[in-house]
């Protein structure tokens, strides 16, 4: 299976990359295919084909974000990861009203 098609994100992983990679200990590796951002070596978000997989997010911030936002949990193969949300982006905008919750994941990481 497939998950991430550059030909069809390429401008969303640019826009996400000009934010997240200015962000400190933020290192970019490729894992299931996709373009992984991790902070300390802790996974924290990753790009799939036109969204966003945000991986650290406190119940609370799940619960909001679901709330908010168009939202699944991530299949990997059979297994359902339900802590990892995926969201579909179609367009920078929706990138943008994100972003603050891409940033506690990121913060989460930071302090494990």
């Amino acid at each position: 299976m497939k998950y991430y098609s550059e030909e069809e994100t390429r401008e969303l992983r640019q826009a996400f990359e000009e934010q997240v990679l200015n962000w400190t200990r933020v290192t970019k590796k490729k894992m299931f295919g996709c373009p992984c951002y991790k902070a300390n070596e802790k996974l924290f978000a990753f790009l799939v084909t036109n969204g966003i997989v945000i991986t650290k997010l406190q119940p609370s911030d799940r619960e909001e974000l679901a709330n908010e936002h168009q939202t699944s949990y991530f299949q990997a193969g059979k297994k359902t990861v339900k802590n990892w949300l995926k969201l579909p982006i179609k367009n920078l905008e929706q990138l943008d009203a994100i972003m603050p919750f891409v940033k506690k994941s990121y913060e989460e990481a930071l302090l494990e």
